[in-house]
């Protein structure tokens, strides 16, 4: 895989239950290699807040947060590039708040084996009301659209978060209120 992109608007997080998170990103490898290169945003709750921030990360090494603000409701454009010769770019856009980071850097063995958009949360988050967490409408691998490229759905034992069916570029995942399990 040469390319992933991925496009949502940051849900608010309501900080109901104790280490609630969501975390939202795009990437390359991952899923079946021992590197990820990625990029995306999350919302942390601590001491009864939420934080949002973007950030990427090209595993191993640590993520890096972006230090511009982030709120909910801001819509996000994210991607992946594999430059050639180990070199990817990783980019996020805040397209309500007009900033942009593009960063270039090598990462040694990636394998580049799979493509991945990802809502991750904890098992217990509690979603009341039921929320969209991301409705995604540009997601594309290879620079087409994810859903003409037979993708696979990995799912948690969450049975209190949906995924949608992938129409082209578009997919959604949801939280239908209660607490998981």
């Amino acid at each position: 895989y040469t390319s992933t992109t991925a496009d949502w608007t940051m849900p608010t997080l309501a900080c109901t239950t104790k280490g609630a998170y969501v975390a939202i990103w795009t990437g390359l490898d991952g899923y079946s290699s021992d590197t990820t290169e990625q990029v995306g945003a999350e919302a942390d709750c601590s001491g009864g807040t939420a934080s949002y921030f973007g950030w990427y990360e090209l595993y191993p090494a640590a993520p890096v947060d972006f230090s511009n603000t982030l709120k909910p409701g801001d819509h996000l454009d994210a991607a992946v590039t594999y430059d050639g010769a180990q070199k990817f770019t990783v980019t996020l856009d805040d397209v309500t708040r007009g900033w942009s980071h593009s960063v270039n850097q090598s990462l040694a063995g990636a394998a580049r084996s799979s493509a991945e958009t990802v809502v991750e949360v904890p098992a217990n988050l509690s979603c009341a009301p039921p929320q969209t967490l991301a409705a995604f409408t540009g997601d594309t691998v290879n620079g087409s659209p994810l859903g003409g490229q037979d993708p696979v759905k990995v799912t948690g034992s969450d049975s209190h978060i949906t995924v949608s069916a992938v129409s082209g570029a578009t997919f959604s995942v949801s939280c239908d209120g209660s607490a998981g399990t």
